[in-house]
């Protein structure tokens, strides 16, 4: 500290602060000071503690302000008050001590050493130091030379569309400098390695349906004109602009959680601290819903549930599980005409099983293929649609058990609801069922209206013998070489067709 730095000791809860230089603007353009940065960070504390908590802390100071040199530091310094909570992390050839942020005195004393912004990885340290599985998925879509915020707006709205067939609720939030991040609460039970691989398919899937905008490679010398959907930031080393942090950019824009309907107004741009508290304040954080999903208690260092450690349990001795109890929790009943039964399902005892595969016209098409099952439709998202040949196998991804009512449902979703868009029966019947190995393998054949009969197959993709709770809910659906002699509608199978790729 030079002899002429200007000190005051401040009492931030239980701790007392040296704050230095607190007139120095760090962004002359608009003349924002370093005080100014505190008072931010002090005040937006209540709203992205929650983003942050349990999560190591890179920073990117900006001493002399942002038209100076950045420091990039991800060790906390010896310098740092002991009271500053912090965890170790062992590479190959040299450990990296890192600061948590869970309390308002860390963030200020970050705020104090000019730590404009700060960077968070998906997961989180459990109680003993351990790192945690991801607890979200993120998405960054920077754009190129040549396009910006409506470009990405657009490929935002196709990512929603593909996440909600993959069962996830993806939240906006304009990053600060050009471009939008989507989040999506995971449940804590995937892997990094998995969900990064399952990030990196979205990304290509939305570059095969806008290849003319969307670019999921690394490759810098293609972005121009388009937007590049950053995949990688679900690696479990590498970080994100948290939620809430300032940039070190010429004005001091925020990033800033959003609704969708905000995204699709005209004059969308990045939001300037001021802005974002006067939203706080007004409207809370849009954010939250992510934040609150992945504080859920229950997890060790590993990441796995403490149910996981009762499973041997007697099921007599156990509460039945409500199997529709995640499918309310997504629905509104007085927003949505889908059906929304109030009781758990109880399972129909006379008849044959039933099958349905729903047609999903939103701003990316797919098919929903939904099998009677233990009282329930077991579904899953087919994003290419049903195969047709033998020689191909398609994705097909997990999503909530849904109820036997949904089996005749046809009518819009609102477009601000979960799934928003118009849902159509393309073919429904019975099924025999040939194999049903929990959260592993499936075989039945189908008797449809519309596709006729058809024998096909559904594999998980890994993680056997988890259960249908396990790892992953990535399954493959597989066209079997062998098919039924006869098919229900006599014809021989080529209607199936229609339940190929929009």
């Amino acid at each position: 500290m030079s002899p002429t730095a200007r000190k005051t000791v401040v009492l931030v809860g239980d701790r007392r602060i040296a704050l230095t230089n607190t007139d120095k603007v760090l962004y002359p353009e608009t003349g924002t000071t370093k005080g100014r940065v505190i008072e931010y960070y002090e005040r937006v504390a209540p709203w992205m503690i929650p983003h942050v908590k349990d999560r190591p802390v890179t920073r990117k100071r900006w001493a002399n302000g942002v038209d100076g040199k950045v420091f990039f530091e991800k060790n906390l310094p010896d310098s740092a008050p002991d009271w500053v909570r912090h965890h170790t992390i062992h590479h190959a050839e040299h450990d990296n001590e890192y600061p948590i942020v869970d309390d308002l005195p860390t963030l200020v004393w970050m705020a104090q050493q000019a730590a404009l912004e700060l960077h968070v990885p998906q997961w989180r340290f459990g109680p003993r130091g351990g790192q945690q599985n991801p607890d979200r998925l993120v998405l960054d879509l920077d754009p190129g030379d040549g396009v910006g915020l409506p470009e990405c707006v657009e490929v935002a709205l196709a990512a929603r569309e593909i996440l909600h067939g993959m069962g996830l609720d993806p939240y906006p939030v304009t990053s600060g400098s050009k471009g939008i991040h989507l989040y999506a609460a995971l449940d804590g039970t995937a892997s990094t390695s998995h969900v990064s691989e399952v990030a990196h398919e979205l990304a290509k899937a939305l570059e095969q349906d806008l290849p003319d905008l969307v670019l999921s490679s690394m490759s810098r010398a293609e972005r121009t004109g388009k937007v590049f959907v950053d995949w990688s930031q679900n690696n479990g080393n590498k970080t994100t602009i948290a939620p809430y942090s300032l940039r070190g950019r010429d004005r001091p824009t925020v990033a800033a959680p959003r609704t969708w309907k905000e995204l699709t107004e005209r004059g969308l741009a990045q939001l300037t601290l001021d802005e974002v508290l006067e939203r706080l304040e007004e409207r809370g954080d849009h954010l939250h819903p992510v934040a609150s999903a992945s504080l859920a208690v229950g997890r060790d260092d590993h990441g796995h549930w403490d149910s996981d450690r009762t499973q041997q349990t007697n099921d007599a001795e156990q509460p039945a599980r409500d199997r529709l109890a995640a499918y309310r929790a997504k629905r509104d009943a007085s927003k949505t005409p889908e059906p929304v039964p109030e009781d758990a399902p109880t399972v129909r005892k006379d008849g044959t099983p039933t099958f349905v595969i729903q047609e999903h016209h939103a701003t990316r098409d797919h098919y929903d293929f939904r099998l009677e099952h233990d009282g329930v439709l077991v579904s899953w998202a087919l994003p290419k649609g049903e195969p047709t040949d033998p020689g191909k196998n398609h994705l097909a991804v997990q999503t909530e058990d849904h109820p036997l009512e949904y089996g005749a449902f046809e009518g819009t979703i609102p477009k601000d609801e979960y799934g928003g868009g118009t849902v159509t029966i393309w073919d429904d019947g019975t099924y025999e069922l040939e194999k049903w190995r929990e959260g592993e393998e499936v075989i039945v054949t189908l008797h449809g209206r519309t596709g006729g009969a058809r024998r096909l197959a559904l594999l998980h993709t890994r993680g056997r013998g988890r259960g249908r709770d396990g790892d992953e809910k990535n399954w493959l659906i597989h066209r079997t070489k062998d098919q039924p002699d006869r098919l229900a509608d006599g014809g021989d199978g080529a209607g199936t067709g229609r339940a190929s790729r929009p």
